[in-house]
């Protein structure tokens, strides 16, 4: 672990699931000093999948639905989040 808390996951670790850069993680405590680090998946991502593939097959414009979707998305990252900046619009 280095100073601000970053953790370094083995080359063969990463690639064996997958694991990018920036990658969130849930930490599960399971007492008596150990935990579980477990990726997080965000809900909005997953949601706005399921959202696109409905439009899509619904024959509905994504273009049309994209600026809905991204709104609610930062609508629900605020709220879960607060006001921090990213690097994303």
């Amino acid at each position: 672990m280095r100073g601000k808390g970053t953790i370094t996951f083995p080359a063969k670790l990463r690639d064996k699931y997958k694991l990018q850069e920036g990658e969130v993680f849930t930490i599960i405590d399971l007492g008596g000093g150990s935990f579980l680090l477990k990726p997080k998946v965000l809900e909005v991502d997953i949601l706005s999948r399921r959202i696109a593939k409905s439009l899509k097959e619904d024959d509905f414009d994504i273009e049309e639905w994209l600026p809905i979707i991204r709104e609610e998305r930062k609508k629900i990252f605020q709220e879960k989040y607060g006001n921090i900046k990213t690097s994303g619009k």
